[in-house]
Order: C-alpha cells, then structure tokens, then sequence
C-alpha cells in the first residue's frame, strides 16, 4: 500500500521537476513534451517547497500531546462525561404509558437523554489527575498546558468547545445494564466544535474551529447500513503562538458508505494559506462489507503505520477510482481492481527487494502488479495527459517497481528515477519534512479520537446504575 500513497504523492509533486536528455533515438516531439511537462511542473513545486508554513501543524501537534494524554487515555475523563450521562439518566427517569409503542417492546420506564443540551465544563485539576464538573452553556474541556510565551506550564491553557444544530433526531436504546429500561435519545445532526489557546486572562483565540454534519439512513439507528458525513476544519494560527508566522488551514472531508451494497465514497480537499494543496476523491467497493464499522481501532497502537490501518479497512475491496489532485494542476487517476491481491503482493515484493532480489524477479512483482493497476496523470498546466505503469528501475543496489511515464505513443515508458535531479530531492525533502511527521502524528490521535467517539456512542451500555 504505501508505494501507491508515496509514489502517487512523489510522482505528483517532485519526480518531474528534473529534466534529462532523451536517449539519441527518441524524437525530437517526445523531447518538447518531456521539457514542457518537466519545467512546468518543477516551477510550481519549487513554489511550494519555498512557500509552505506549518505552524498550524505544529500547534496541532502540541494539542495532540495534551487531548490524547489527559483525555482520550483518561480513565478519569471517561468517568466523569460517564457520570453527568448518568444524572441525566436518573433525572429523567419516567414509567411507560400503558399501550404506548414502548410498553408493547416490553418496557416499564424509559429515560430521555437530551445530548442538544448536555451542557457540561469538564475543567482540569491542578495536578492534571482528574476533572471538576459543572453545568455550563455549551459542552467545554478546559485543559492545563503548556504557554509558548511564557515558557511555562499554566491552568486553563487549552479549551475544547462543542455546540449542536441542525435536525434534530431521537432514537429508542434498550439500556443493556437496566432491565426493562428504554432511552430516548436526542441528537442533532451537525455540531461545531472549536480549540482554543488563552492569550489573555480574559481572551481566547480560536486556533481550530470546524463543523461537522452525519447522518444514518432514514430508520436506522446505528451505521451499521451505512452514514454520510461531512466535515470542513479551518486553523487560525495567530503569529508567534509556535513559529513566527500566521498560518491558515482549511479541511475539507466528506464520506459515505452504503454497507447493504458494499460502496463507499471519499473526498479530502486541502487548502493552506490561501493554496490549494491538495483534492482527493475515492470510489470503492468489494465484498467486505462494515470492514471500517467492526473494525478495533484499540489494535493499533502509536508504531503503527497508518498503512496498515488503510489495509485492514479495505483488504478484499477494490478501488473504482481514486483522484489526486495537486497544486490545482496535476491529477493523478488510478484504479485498483483488488486492494487486497495487491497488498499481499506489494508485502511479499518488499520482503524480497530487501534482501536484494534481482531484477528479473522484481520485474516479475512489476508485472503483477501492473495487471491489477490502472493509472494516467493530467497537468491542466500544460494541457497534457500521459499514461503511467509500474517499471522495475534500478535504486542503488537494489530494484524497485517505480512509475514510469509515457510521453509518446511510440516511445516506452521513462521511469521516474530517470527523471530526478538534486534539486528535485532537495524540494522533495523539504516538503516531505515539513509536512509527513505532523501528518502522521495527527493521524495517530485521529485513529484514538474515532476509536474514542465510537466509545461514546455506547455510553448506554456502560452506564450502571444504583438503586
């Protein structure tokens, strides 16, 4: 899996940035095709090496640390959102009418758990141990942490804040652990969140806000037939709060899935400081149906690669199509008719190219892989549009299968080794340094926080309570 990730974003971003004389044998049109796409491309990828800031990756990170630390890792933390769940449930303790819909299922009380108005601060204690709770106007996580300007450790640093609007919908839960118990549950379809970091004694900047919107079919009170969701997530990294420079971000996701039918769709768009990064859109299906919804997050742990996660979600799928999209100009398009084939051959490549495989067999890895790949990319720059293949190409004393790239019918296809430079690597490292690590990181704590949300919407069948 991760050639495809990493050759995809190589080949988009860096791999064109050189530009090699053609063998003496190829025609002088392959030539000007190959500099025109080269030097277009190597312009605008020297721009975004030159001209990305990741301050507010940096800041992100530090909330990482902090959110995945004393929260989602938080027994203390579970107990407490735990314990005001119960209150509400106990507040709103009431006997079933007779006759009504929920007598005939057998129930004798049921209890409403508004979570539109489960208004609750949840505020650190000095010690970092445990959280105070009270009533409050929306749902708050007030965190300790650490202050840049400062340089110090201080109460009440962070602030995480929740708010719900939308369409309001209730559905009915048995409560496992409270016989003869039903629950109503309130919920709205979209909620805003916001983190913010304390600049003054009374004012807070909004570092991360966003807004996110999901939804189950129409009867169904769990995603286990399938949800849509959206979500957009801006940062507004003040100067000076990590690094010296403003710095703004904006996410934009949606996915749906359809498990009765086994199709799911995806969409990633990333803008940064005004530039559009990135667009990335996938089309999938396959026999695995609910891979993603009975999947164990708790397996994977820190070391884990997010590769590995991508496998277990989608081995046995196929992917219809996949676009990427960089720096508004080049797309790459490529389709996979058995993710899972795929992955067991790209495993058994790796472990033979490490122990130096020659190229005969490596070449045979290329071939396979070739026959389950389809792939083309599109510069908008240029207006040109080249087939790509898997090659085996020669790395060091080793062979990879890397892309290659057809800039002429009659010509064969141009590895991209072939096609880097030094300054190629130098921008390639620069925006590879500057972007896979804070990447990676908050993909760690996102696979902890979607693991942590899924918890929650089983808070029914852990509420035990007292009589």
């Amino acid at each position: 899996m991760s050639w495809v990730f990493v050759a995809t974003l190589v080949c988009g971003t860096s791999v064109f940035t050189s530009c090699s004389k053609d063998d003496d044998n190829s025609g002088q049109q392959t030539q000007q095709e190959r500099t025109k796409f080269v030097e277009h491309v190597r312009e605008a990828t020297k721009n975004l090496a030159e001209n990305l800031n990741f301050t507010s990756w940096q800041t992100a990170n530090t909330y990482d640390l902090y959110f995945n630390r004393y929260v989602l890792n938080n027994p203390e933390f579970e107990k407490s959102v735990l314990y005001a769940f119960a209150q509400e449930v106990l507040n709103t303790m009431t006997p079933v009418e007779e006759g009504s819909e929920l007598a005939e299922a057998g129930f004798q009380y049921y209890a409403t758990v508004d979570m539109t108005n489960f208004k609750y601060r949840f505020t650190m204690n000095d010690d970092n141990s445990g959280f105070g709770v009270e009533p409050a106007d929306n749902f708050e996580i007030i965190l300790n942490g650490y202050n840049p300007r400062t340089e110090q450790t201080e109460k009440g640093m962070y602030k995480v804040t929740m708010k719900t609007k939308g369409t309001t919908m209730t559905r009915v839960l048995p409560m496992p652990k409270m016989d003869g118990v039903a629950m109503k549950l309130v919920l709205d379809s979209d909620f805003e969140f916001a983190i913010s970091s304390r600049i003054s004694d009374t004012e807070w900047n909004d570092d991360f806000t966003g807004i996110m919107h999901y939804q189950v079919p129409d009867g169904a009170t769990d995603a286990s037939q399938g949800f849509k969701a959206d979500a957009v997530i801006n940062s507004n990294i003040l100067a000076g709060t990590v690094g010296d420079k403003a710095d703004n971000t904006k996410l934009e996701l949606s996915i749906s899935s359809d498990r009765v039918n086994g199709h799911a769709e995806g969409q990633v768009a990333w803008t940064q400081n005004g530039n559009k990064i990135m667009d990335l859109s996938v089309k999938e299906s396959g026999n695995n149906l609910g891979a993603f919804y009975k999947l164990d997050l708790k397996q994977f742990d820190s070391g884990v690669s997010i590769f590995d996660v991508f496998a277990s979600i989608l081995d046995s799928r196929s992917i219809d199509e996949a676009k990427l999209t960089l720096l508004d100009d080049l797309t790459t398009t490529f389709s996979i008719s058995d993710l899972g084939k795929l992955l067991k051959i790209e495993s058994i490549y790796r472990t033979d190219g490490r122990n130096y495989a020659d190229k005969e067999t490596i070449d045979a890895y290329t071939k396979q892989m070739n026959e389950l790949v389809t792939a083309k990319i599109e510069c908008k720059g240029t207006g040109q549009t080249l087939p790509m293949c898997l090659v085996t190409a020669p790395v060091g004393i080793d062979y990879w299968a890397v892309y290659g790239f057809k800039f002429n019918e009659e010509e064969g296809y141009v590895s991209l080794i072939d096609l880097l430079d030094r300054k190629t690597v130098g921008y390639m490292i620069n925006i590879m340094d500057h972007s896979v690590d804070y990447v990676q990181q908050s993909v760690i704590v996102g696979r902890q926080l979607i693991n942590y949300i899924m918890s929650l919407n089983n808070l029914a069948s852990m509420v035990t309570v007292e009589s």
